[in-house]
């Protein structure tokens, strides 16, 4: 099924705006979008803000809005849904991935939700339907049909495979470095000298790339991150000042996980970790969804730093100033930030580490590093 369809489709209904949080089984959708012109596309940072702005939208103009993500997101909305759009009857079409669909191949972060996506709708009393080439339109009607009669949100799956794949229209990047050689260099730099949190998506890949390719993954204690986007810095600054040996904690985050979950600069701001270095590498786009654009082209995430607290920022656009500069970063007192501006590239060949490892693994793997000595989960 062309993704063109499933718009027009929709154009029949006069909906509106699409506020999207990208994934990649939405991606054939968003880059229609995006061709189209003629409708609305917003690209809020997280789904919980998505919520407010498609709320917004629907006081102001009477146009039922488009929600647009993937499962795991469903529950990042689920506090505005029951304290926002089903107490004051506000409606908003869910267009959702189903990621993990029992009996389809997935990554392993997407299996819990996958099992219960439906169960969650039921438990919530969210109408839905999973959508299917034939009888679409029927499927799509009778959601319209249930809002205008409910004034409350309804649902519609999308699984893998139902939409054919369609080119995303190209990022342009500020940055002239790759994504491989910045953590090349931020490796190198930093070997035995602490303990990362990579955070999810090609970073972890490429980290995990890095480190093995190097074999200096024993010396750089990794702690990879598979889902949960945006926590690289949450997870990182719970750490800070319980582990004592006189290593740093860096995070390597990248813009939109740094953007989706941006309060926790604030708490870093707040708390000033002296053993924080905070690594976000830019390239203006989710990479790992099929590269549709982030918001950071439009801010300067240095100032936001310095702004929240941050005790020493960094902007750095090339290799040859990384490499300079990297090694003095890593002797200064945190909390720092390092936005590095890397170029689009991407290395489409790198494996993911649920190859190697269970995520449980990844876990026990960091833990015996950071915390020597205790006791193995049974």
């Amino acid at each position: 099924m062309k993704a063109r369809t499933l718009l027009n489709e929709f154009k029949k209904h006069d909906i509106g705006p699409y506020i999207e949080v990208p994934c990649s089984i939405l991606a054939p959708v968003i880059s229609e979008l995006l061709k189209d012109g003629s409708c609305e596309v917003i690209n809020p940072v997280n789904e919980a803000i998505a919520m407010g702005l498609a709320a917004g939208s629907y006081m102001a103009t009477r146009k039922v809005p488009v929600l647009m993500t993937q499962n795991s997101g469903l529950c990042n909305t689920l506090n505005a849904f029951t304290s926002l759009n089903a107490m004051y009857r506000i409606p908003a079409l869910y267009l959702i991935s189903w990621r993990g669909e029992p009996g389809k191949k997935d990554a392993p972060e997407h299996y819990i939700m996958g099992r219960k996506t439906k169960k969650m709708l039921e438990v919530l009393d969210i109408p839905y339907v999973v959508l299917s080439e034939k009888g679409y339109e029927k499927q799509i009607q009778k959601m319209m049909d249930t809002m205008r009669r409910t004034a409350k949100p309804a649902a519609i799956i999308l699984r893998r495979g139902l939409l054919d794949k369609e080119e995303a229209p190209k990022v342009k990047s500020s940055g002239s470095i790759s994504k491989s050689k910045a953590i090349d260099v931020i490796m190198d730099a930093a070997r035995g000298k602490v303990h990362f949190v990579t955070t999810n998506g090609f970073i972890s890949r490429e980290a995990f790339h890095s480190l093995n390719k190097k074999n200096i993954e024993k010396d750089n204690s990794p702690f990879y991150m598979l889902g949960s986007m945006g926590h690289a810095l949450p997870i990182a600054l719970g750490m800070s000042g319980r582990v004592n040996d006189g290593k740093k904690l860096m995070v390597l985050d990248g813009d939109g996980g740094c953007l989706m979950q941006m309060g926790a600069m604030v708490s870093v701001g707040k708390n000033k970790p002296v053993d924080l270095v905070h690594v976000v590498l830019d390239n203006g786009m989710y990479a790992s969804t099929g590269g549709q654009p982030t918001v950071s082209g439009d801010i300067d995430l240095c100032k936001v730093a310095e702004g929240c607290g941050y005790k020493s920022t960094y902007r750095i656009t090339g290799v040859t100033e990384l490499k300079k500069k990297f090694p003095q970063i890593l002797r200064k007192t945190g909390p720092t930030l390092v936005h590095i501006l890397i170029s689009n590239s991407e290395k489409k060949d790198r494996s993911r580490i649920s190859e190697k490892y269970s995520c449980r693994q990844v876990k026990e793997r960091f833990m015996e590093r950071v915390c020597p000595g205790k006791r193995r989960e049974k």
